[in-house]
């Protein structure tokens, strides 16, 4: 066997990879990583607990503010209540202690409640530590007057600027001015201790974690709670309080609770006494490697000529595999261009149904919004009333909450009109389920002086629906007929629906109107999506109400008469229809 001979070449290399041949060298390398790897977990540990603890900050400082504004929030509803019975005239002398009395011993963050005349002066007054004191003039302190100025102009609760009581302690007042048709009657008047705000509504967690300050304008210091330990500057966040709104915000520190404790020191002095124990034991088993790679480098010489004559005798078989691996790569990249074909096919169905689904989504939350609308108007002229009807205001909102529910109840539906088999269906009286959606459209029917003429066959069995679905399908119907009546000046307006069982296992409902009807040549094309004879719409309403009705296993068509209007009519199935299937 022959050994070939070292060429010139290979003097430089060998000269240059010297260093990588030395024993310890690899060892060295891979402890100078490890011990950098671990300073930058360190590091990155210091770093993470950082800001988890600026995330526990930010959530204590929204903590801290939401429990002072719902305080305070509290407070101003209770004066309201006063300050009703004191326009009323329900409101004497007994019944202001009693309630006040109560109250402010209840909440500690209050020294005291006043009931001024116009002139300012106390009229009842209850406090920490005295009763009333009736004709006694309230303080007038330039802030007092200005705050009594205005509630007095804006006629609503106003919070005074922080100041300083006789006891010499910061201090801040809400004043909620008592009004009859435009004349003041007086004042009720809260006394806030900025102390007592910061220690008896904050949690104690807060108190004991951070250092807290109650700050006014200009990050002016009104109140800070005496310190319990050193504070890390690093971790401190202001947030500004929406009640009061006078400019008060809150200042929360963190206790500094340092990241090298014991216990960290203990951690890193065993993960670096690790690495320096691994690395003498690499360079110990890489001594043993050099001297068997020695052994080893001959006996590969030794193999290099047989590896020359098994390499001939493998070059036929290797040609082979090439072409064979020529060949498996061309038939892979076919199936590949045709997994990407069907792909693409895929997601141009998945654009055109997110295409259908958009667009119906828009057309069908129009009306509960238009009616949440409607109804938000109505609440706005009510309370813009000197006397305000709240029963009017209560009947108002309980509808804006049925068609707010009613809107989130599309949003989930409109996935069914894709997917039929998902349909939620129940047995559902069809009398209640017209008169129902009848009312969702009542507001326009009065508005527009329309007749709505319901007429069920007392026959009608129930019929087996998803009860939200075919509701949209006769919102939308009877708005139809509605606007095609609003289009027309003469003849009677009127609108009839119409609903009877025309067998055993089925009912069919009618929506008729009198107005001026459809042109032949728009009839057949009234149910294809984006084509509307309407000016603003998207042409999506019976569209989608045809693919409702055919989910339901049941046909929706039009009819035009010959003198005026126009009838919608759909067949539905009934509780019987799906029972005679089980059997």
């Amino acid at each position: 066997m022959m050994v070939p001979a070292k060429s010139q070449d290979d003097l430089p290399r060998r000269k240059a990879g010297w260093a990588l041949r030395l024993p310890w060298f690899g060892p060295a390398v891979v402890t100078l990583s490890m011990l950098a790897l671990l300073a930058l977990l360190f590091w990155r540990l210091q770093a993470h607990n950082l800001s988890q603890q600026q995330q526990e900050l930010d959530r204590s400082l929204v903590t801290a503010r939401d429990g002072i504004s719902t305080r305070l929030a509290a407070d101003e509803s209770f004066l309201g209540m006063l300050a009703d019975q004191a326009t009323a005239g329900a409101l004497l002398s007994s019944e202001f202690h009693r309630l006040t009395a109560s109250y402010v011993s209840d909440h500690p963050h209050i020294t005291a409640v006043y009931y001024t005349r116009p002139d300012h002066t106390i009229l009842w007054a209850s406090t920490t530590g005295q009763d009333d004191q009736g004709d006694t003039p309230l303080i007038h302190l330039s802030e007092h007057s200005a705050a009594f100025q205005r509630s007095t102009e804006l006629k609503s609760s106003v919070y005074s600027q922080s100041h300083i009581e006789l006891v010499g302690h910061q201090c801040f007042d809400l004043y909620v001015p008592v009004f009859n048709r435009n004349k003041l009657l007086g004042t009720f008047v809260v006394a806030y201790s900025s102390r007592s705000l910061i220690r008896s509504i904050l949690d104690r967690a807060i108190l004991q974690g951070y250092q807290t300050e109650l700050l006014g304008e200009n990050d002016q210091r009104i109140y800070r709670m005496p310190s319990v330990a050193s504070v890390d500057p690093r971790l401190k966040g202001t947030i500004t309080l929406t009640r009061p709104d006078n400019g008060m915000s809150l200042r929360l520190t963190k206790y500094d609770t340092p990241f090298w404790d014991s216990g960290t020191v203990v951690l890193a002095t065993i993960s670096f006494a690790l690495v320096s124990g691994m690395g003498l034991g690499l360079w110990a088993l890489n001594r043993q490697i050099v001297e068997r790679a020695r052994a080893e480098r001959a006996l590969h010489i030794a193999n290099t000529d047989l590896e020359n004559r098994v390499s001939e005798r493998t070059h036929a078989l290797t040609e082979s595999n090439d072409k064979l691996a020529r060949e498996m790569v061309e038939r892979q990249e076919a199936e590949v261009r045709a997994r990407q074909h069907m792909d693409h096919l895929a997601q141009i169905g998945r654009v055109s149904t997110m295409g259908e689904m958009a667009a119906g989504l828009a057309h069908e939350l129009h009306q509960p919004l238009a009616a949440i609308t409607s109804y938000a108007k109505g609440c706005l002229r009510i309370l813009n009333e000197s006397s305000p009807d709240f029963d009017r205001v209560r009947y108002a909102v309980t509808h804006m909450d049925e068609q707010s529910t009613r809107a989130a109840d599309i949003i989930d539906r409109l996935r069914t009109f894709l997917t039929p088999d998902s349909l939620q269906k129940s047995p559902q009286d069809l009398r209640s389920l017209i008169e129902e959606s009848a009312g969702f459209v009542e507001p326009d029917r009065k508005r527009l002086g329309i007749d709505l003429v319901i007429d069920v066959s007392d026959q009608t069995p129930p019929v087996l629906v998803d009860r939200v679905q075919i509701q949209q399908i006769l919102v939308n119907l009877i708005k139809n007929a509605f606007e095609s009546l609003q289009a027309s000046d003469v003849g009677e307006r009127a609108v009839t629906i119409q609903a009877m069982p025309t067998g055993k296992y089925e009912v069919e409902v009618h929506v008729r109107d009198t107005g001026p009807g459809c042109k032949p040549k728009d009839l057949s094309r009234v149910f294809e999506p984006f084509v509307s004879t309407k000016n603003g719409s998207m042409g999506m309403g019976l569209s989608i109400s045809r693919t409702i009705i055919e989910a339901h296993e049941g046909r929706l068509w039009a009819t035009a008469h010959d003198g005026r209007g126009m009838t919608f009519s759909f067949t539905i199935a009934t509780d019987n229809h799906e029972k005679h299937e089980n059997t």
